[in-house]
């Protein structure tokens, strides 16, 4: 874990984007899209009534406490009900405290004493006694944004960070339900960094990694969703998760009656910055971890149309499904996915956010 937080802290740009610079996060490292020269990725094809804003506080996701005795060397703790205190080293004294309910990875034990990643990316020492620790996840689900992080804002003020919640945390459950072991990055509304975020794919033996968004400033009208998926550009499973997602989203909205937005480019695709990397560092750093990753833009919040869906629940349910269909469609078939395209180039640069600074632990 400490080498994500290394290799993020030397990016020169860290942010918050879409495809266009709204909703999605990127440690962006300059705007470079996938231009010409640019050779293709591995495996490419050819070329009901409406009810109140979904809650921004979900009841915790169903993955297991690890009851066992043995304390593995990495992996997930829920700070417990009365919160935690950190610490610089064992034994020494308080440097901050985190809330209860709050998500750490932890990377080393000593004692009685873990040494967690903090929302906000800094190493910490806290007490295994003031935590629960989580079994491991085969399936990590990151709602994007949060905090004073917002990520898009719709017209009528739904905020994108309380939808990508919602969404995960529901998928989350889903696939629980199914019996595919699943944690959530965040079940609360805090900022966190990429670093953090993607710190859960390394500790938590996870197989799949999943960024949750909702876009924003698409190109003009749609007949159809204009879900976008982003893969990892050199991971040919990276790439197939990316088209299961897309095509489990397009599929279970396009039985929506709504005017839709999107990018001309719509699909599932890639996204190169100037050095021909990964454009998100979500994606570059959980590759690190060797963990297939996606970031999922599931709808446009910036749409007035598609902000209405958003505030109804069944609409909620209906994108969490997707999600979870296509990650248990990338677990138990060898389906190729669908909906593959050749992103157009972009210059615009992520905006800002996802770094540290200004950052506070929820406390």
């Amino acid at each position: 874990m400490r080498l994500l937080v290394a290799t993020l802290a030397i990016v020169a740009l860290l942010g918050t984007s879409c495809s266009k610079g709204v909703g999605g996060e990127s440690a962006g490292g300059g705007g470079g899209g996938g231009g010409p020269g640019i050779p293709a990725p591995p495996g490419s094809a050819p070329q009901p009534s409406p009810s109140a804003s979904p809650s921004p506080s979900p009841l915790p996701t169903a993955i297991a406490e690890d009851a066992s005795s043995d304390v593995p060397p990495s992996g997930v703790l829920r700070i417990g009900k009365a919160g935690a205190t950190l610490v610089s080293e064992p034994g020494a004294g308080p440097v901050g405290r985190l809330r209860a309910g709050v998500l750490v990875p932890f990377e080393a034990i000593e004692g009685e004493w873990a040494r967690v990643e903090t929302p906000c990316a800094l190493s910490r020492w806290m007490r295994l006694d003031e935590a629960v620790r989580l079994a491991s996840a085969q399936v990590v689900l990151d709602p994007g944004h949060g905090g004073g992080e917002t990520g898009a804002v719709g017209p009528g003020g739904l905020q994108e960070k309380d939808v990508n919640l919602q969404v995960a945390s529901r998928a989350a459950r889903v696939l629980n339900g199914r019996g595919v072991p699943t944690v959530l990055t965040r079940e609360q509304d805090y900022r966190a960094t990429l670093a953090f975020r993607a710190a859960f794919a390394e500790v938590a033996d996870s197989e799949v990694f999943v960024s949750i968004h909702h876009n924003a400033d698409p190109d003009g009208p749609m007949e159809r969703p204009g879900t976008e998926t982003y893969y990892q550009y050199r991971s040919t499973e990276s790439k197939r998760l990316a088209g299961l997602i897309h095509e489990e989203t397009v599929d279970r909205l396009s039985g929506l009656s709504a005017e839709w937005v999107g990018d001309t480019d719509a699909g599932a695709k890639w996204r190169l910055n100037s050095r021909g990397t990964d454009y998100y560092g979500l994606l570059r750093l959980t590759a690190q971890a060797g963990v297939p990753s996606v970031l999922a833009e599931l709808s446009f919040i910036s749409n007035s149309a598609e902000e209405e869906l958003l505030r109804r629940e069944d609409v909620i349910d209906l994108e969490a499904q997707a999600v979870a269909g296509g990650v248990l469609r990338y677990l138990d078939t060898e389906d190729p996915g669908s909906g593959f395209s050749t992103p157009y180039p972009r210059r615009q640069p992520a905006g800002p956010g996802g770094g540290t600074s200004g950052c506070t632990d929820p406390d």
